[in-house]
């Protein structure tokens, strides 16, 4: 599979374990800014989370220097936490509920980062 396909695919599954867990969350977190929160959190999470896979996809295409694509994955990590980190802040000043967007977007990227080794055994 190419890379180009594979971030495709990946973004996908994303859309579909994001959108499952959003309406997991939903039971979780019952006020409306709350629902609001995780709507935001989730759509954030999707663009980092393709952005990130499609960095670390070439890598592994490519065949690279041996141990190039854990430092891209390392990478793609120091993104999400950044992105996190940042988040709080924005979440802050925008007055979401800073649980339901914190816990949406955590778990959005722990849950669709255990789909990226599944996809990157197949990329050629």
């Amino acid at each position: 599979m190419t890379a180009s396909r594979s971030v495709g695919l990946f973004a996908a599954i994303s859309m579909a374990i994001i959108l499952s867990a959003w309406v997991i969350l939903r039971l979780v977190f019952a006020t409306e800014q709350q629902h609001q929160a995780l709507l935001i959190s989730a759509v954030l999470a999707f663009a980092v989370q393709v952005g990130a896979f499609s960095l670390v996809a070439p890598g592994r295409a490519a065949g690279g220097q041996p141990g190039e694509l854990i430092v891209r994955w390392g990478m793609g990590a120091v993104i999400r936490l950044v992105v996190l980190v940042l988040f709080a802040v924005l979440a802050k000043v925008m007055q979401l509920p800073l649980d339901a967007a914190l816990v949406g977007l955590a778990t959005y990227f722990f849950l669709t980062m255990l789909a990226e080794p599944f996809l990157l055994n197949h990329v050629r």
